[in-house]
């Protein structure tokens, strides 16, 4: 019968036939349970049979129940199904949407069963493992195979417990007709005809055998009286009735003699497996008992070859035993295999930047050599006008350091001087900038949220991130376009923050927005890499992007871009929230200090020579008096000799004694001593996870005259500035 054309009344009759239902818990059943959700590494796993409006538990493991309502069944729409049935997430699949076992907080979310189904094809239920998580894969192969053979081997025990019924049954039937009888010689007949009916009729092997003790009482052979059908093709022995078991198969191990011999002895029923040796090692499953009085010694077997069984149970073993090592290997491979991965892509990374700041170096230092070589060449002839060749390798040296900074930022190694931020007010202070920069045919718009929280961020920093991203916006709208910048406060949940690898909380969100060409995925995905640009050959080094990424990353956030080829593009940056009291704003140098005076006393360190003499000569050409020294136990020499000091200028990396150590021995000598620290390294000891200590004057490595003496200025006019 296939599973098209069984009526469900068939299947409730056939089900009631094994006299299983509301039967108590019994060890094979729930051994079978526990074996498939070890198998299937799963917390439920399930014997069940679908009755009359009700889903009932032979076995149960992570339920807690014996039944369920059948609305709520799932193995009700696995009966239904012409093999093993695996829901891979059970709120995406249509049949359960509405389940209430799967519908509430963790609910069950992947189903896998294997049908329990009789000879004639009539499925009675199924062997399932459920769990509270979905699995996108479902189960492997093996996964399956194992859940089949377990169902298998659950109608196997029904089948056997049938069988044993019916016989009980049957020969309690032919005992009360024989015993009814007044003709002795019909009621044997009768008998004979009936038993002989039922023998025969079961698919177990069935036989009755009269044991042989020797005379210390113990088992050495048994003699068979009758067999059924089944005995032959059960054990491969023909033609046994009359024969004794020594004389079929002498081999045959004595523990059968032992357990068959405790039986007529005794009188108690036993229910065992075990193999055969001399029946081509096969495995039974035995059910033995005593028939007629004690003296006879006769003992009923009733059994069935499990072999398949038992092999598939030790290939489930083995496998099982096996499993932890083969997933620890190819987890191990597929580790190796990562890591050899990345180890390219490291190398492909690597190789690109390299490649790419060897090209932009290479351009700038040709520009400051050539420029060097012909005003040396100029100037040995006696030529003074060298003006342009000056101009352009300050140019030169000015890009390379600004490259720098970028890749800096890139890396997020560039030290930062985090502030509480008005976005709006920046953005407003930046406006008329940006319309200048951007030109007539681009329109700059804002949409400015009123009550905007403080962002927390180095405000210098933000301002050219937004510059950067406003020039790639006008690059992007050749023929003109709008330019929309906005804010908002955002909220963002654990479960965001964790796929933008940020901490979850409240956010400043600040969006740059354009009409412009757009970008396809390809280059979406590229956009933030460094030196990659869609900008022809000398309208960009590709580092804008890059710059902006790194800056926002080190600020501990995110930056995200959303694009349609055609339609425009927009990059939204998320700054974590200022908390706390706002620290004074970190002092900025003028876009034109004022010179020194000769009073002015400023103290160089620095222990590489011609950095010390550009510093000494570029602070005596804007008017300062200057001390230098080459290390910090010479500056504090001439500190304790009384010299007159307004500002101590010292690098921070130097043999002995940090700059850092230098300036706290000097301000504990003289407390109104002012400091700036310099250096090129972006890991010190005033610059910790790339922030710039609070109260620190810093001036990174390569600066110039202007920016050195807009933050020299700045620094000795703090105190007239401030209130």
């Amino acid at each position: 019968m296939t599973p098209k054309t069984w009526t469900e009344s068939d299947r409730l009759a056939a089900l009631e036939s094994y006299a299983i239902l509301d039967t108590p818990l019994e060890p094979e059943f729930d051994d079978i349970a526990r074996l498939a959700a070890e198998v299937l590494e799963a917390p439920i796993a399930v014997v069940n049979l679908i009755a009359s409006g009700r889903q009932w538990f032979k076995a149960e493991i992570g339920i807690g129940a014996r039944e369920l309502p059948l609305d709520v069944s799932i193995c009700a729409h696995a009966i239904l199904q012409h093999d093993t049935m695996v829901v891979t997430d059970t709120r995406e699949d249509a049949r359960f949407v509405e389940n209430p076992l799967v519908t509430v907080d963790d609910g069950l979310r992947f189903y896998a069963g294997a049908l329990l189904k009789t000879p004639e094809g009539l499925p009675l239920g199924t062997v399932c493992v459920l769990d509270r998580t979905p699995r996108p894969g479902g189960i492997t192969p093996r996964q399956q195979l194992a859940l089949e053979l377990l169902a298998r081997q659950v109608m196997t025990q029904l089948e056997l417990r049938k069988t044993v019924a019916l016989y009980a049954a049957r020969a309690r039937e032919i005992e009360t007709e024989v015993r009814g009888r007044q003709d002795a010689q019909d009621a044997q007949a009768i008998s004979e005809a009936r038993y002989r009916s039922l023998f025969n009729s079961i698919d177990a092997g069935f036989c009755i055998i009269e044991m042989a003790f020797d005379a210390e009482g113990v088992a050495r052979d048994y003699r068979f009286m009758e067999v059924n059908d089944a005995f032959a093709r059960q054990t491969g022995l023909t033609d046994a009735v009359g024969k004794w078991m020594r004389q079929l198969a002498p081999d045959h191990e004595q523990h059968w003699f032992d357990l068959y011999g405790r039986v007529a002895t005794t009188g108690e029923p036993i229910r065992f497996e075990n193999a055969a040796q001399a029946l081509d090692d096969r495995w039974y499953d035995v059910h033995a008992f005593r028939m007629g009085p004690a003296g006879a010694g006769h003992v009923a077997v009733l059994f069935n070859d499990i072999t398949d069984r038992r092999r598939s149970e030790l290939q489930l073993r083995e496998l099982n035993e096996t499993l932890d090592r083969r997933v620890e290997e190819a987890v191990a491979e597929q580790a190796r295999a990562e890591e050899a991965l990345r180890q390219s892509q490291k190398m492909e990374a690597i190789g690109q930047l390299t490649g790419g700041i060897a090209h932009d170096f290479n351009n700038m230092l040709g520009v400051v050599i050539g420029g060097l070589d012909l005003l040396q060449r100029r100037l040995q002839r006696g030529d003074t006008d060298v003006g342009r060749y000056i101009d352009g390798a300050m140019e030169g040296a000015e890009r390379a350091a600004a490259l720098t900074q970028r890749l800096l930022a890139f890396s997020r190694q560039q030290p930062l001087a985090p502030a509480a931020i008005d976005s709006n007010r920046l953005i407003a202070d930046m406006s008329e900038m940006l319309t200048r920069t951007l030109g007539e045919t681009v329109t700059v718009e804002t949409v400015l949220t009123e009550g905007l929280w403080k962002a927390k961020a180095d405000p210098s920093q933000l301002e050219n991130v937004i510059l950067n991203l406003a020039v790639n916006a006008r690059d992007a709208m050749p023929d003109g376009g709008r330019l929309l910048i906005e804010t908002s406060n955002v909220e963002i949940d654990a479960q965001h923050a964790a796929d933008a690898e940020i901490e979850s909380g409240q956010y400043v969100m600040l969006a740059v927005s354009d009409t412009g060409s757009g970008m396809t995925p390809e280059v979406m995905a590229k956009a933030f890499d460094p030196f990659f640009t869609t900008k022809p050959v000398g309208k960009g080094t590709g580092l804008g992007l890059s710059q902006v990424f790194g800056f926002v990353r080190q600020s501990g956030g995110q930056v995200r871009i959303y694009s349609e080829v055609g339609h425009g593009t927009t990059f939204k940056i998320y700054l974590p929230r200022f908390w706390g009291a706002e620290a004074p704003a970190p002092l900025r140098a003028a876009a034109q200090p004022r010179g020194g005076e000769a009073h002015e006393i400023i103290l160089v360190v620095e222990d590489e020579q011609r950095v010390r003499h550009y510093s000494v000569e570029a602070l005596r050409e804007l008017g300062y008096g200057v001390i230098h020294a080459s290390n910090g136990a010479e500056a504090l020499e001439i500190i304790r000799r009384g010299e007159a000091i307004d500002l101590l200028f010292t690098d921070i990396v130097m043999p002995e004694m940090t700059g850092r150590q230098l300036a706290d021995q000097a301000m504990a000598l003289r407390p109104d001593l002012k400091v700036i620290y310099t250096t090129g390294y972006t890991r010190n000891a005033v610059v910790h996870g790339g922030v710039i200590d609070p109260g620190v004057n810093f001036l990174a490595k390569p600066f110039g005259i202007r920016q050195l003496g807009g933050l020299v200025r700045a620094v000795l006019d703090e105190d007239r500035s401030r209130p």
